[in-house]
């Protein structure tokens, strides 16, 4: 297994001026801003939008290489094939997650709870949306499965701009800390449960 993750670690190479062309546009931006407020909206959106794009990219490069025929001859385990991709993607995740901390204490000196929460928020959010995707991945392929991470983007903004236009009462202040100190776990626990789907749907692939 420790070679199907240093197989998606190396595909890296081939993206990293891409990559790194990204997070010297976002780094820009960010210092630009000025405002911590801006700054942490920035770094929260870079720390989704890089680990979907990584690793739906991860799932297209397979493809493109037929590495499936290959995987499913290998002496391993279906399920750990995609523990694999689960782990890489959550290595991806944390160490954004980790650098944008780091470029917010060199920035500002320091790290705010507000700034904190939202990068907390945001690892949990682009670990949500992964534990969406993948099963469709797995099921349908990514040029498929990408219309459902277009959906995943718009119903929410749709469902806010629904709800702006109800007239509907804002949930509280200490509703929204709630919610926010759920979504790591809820998070998480959806991350696991897309994994045994993930495996369920991947037991029935064949080769060829």
């Amino acid at each position: 297994m420790t070679g199907l993750i240093l197989k998606d670690l190396l595909y890296l190479k081939q993206t990293a001026k891409v990559l790194i062309s990204l997070l010297v546009f976002y780094l820009a931006l960010f210092t630009a801003t000025g405002s911590k407020d801006s700054a942490s909206g920035i770094l929260s959106g870079v720390v989704i939008m890089l680990t979907i794009i990584l690793s739906s990219n991860a799932f297209a490069y397979d493809e493109a290489a037929k590495w499936r025929v290959y995987e499913l001859s290998l002496p391993v385990a279906k399920s750990r094939i995609v523990l694999a991709r689960y782990l890489i993607t959550l290595i991806f995740s944390t160490a954004l997650a980790l650098l944008s901390l780091f470029l917010e204490l060199i920035v500002f000196r320091g790290v705010t709870m507000e700034t904190a929460a939202a990068l907390l928020a945001s690892w949990s959010l682009s670990l949500l949306f992964c534990a969406i995707l993948f099963p469709a991945m797995y099921k349908y392929g990514t040029q498929k499965a990408r219309l459902l991470l277009m959906a995943i983007v718009l119903l929410p903004v749709l469902g806010l701009m629904l709800l702006s236009k109800a007239n509907l009462p804002v949930p509280s202040e200490s509703v929204l800390l709630l919610g926010i100190r759920l979504i790591p776990f809820l998070s998480v626990a959806a991350y696991f449960i897309s994994y045994w789907i993930s495996c369920r749907v991947f037991a029935r692939k064949k080769e060829g």
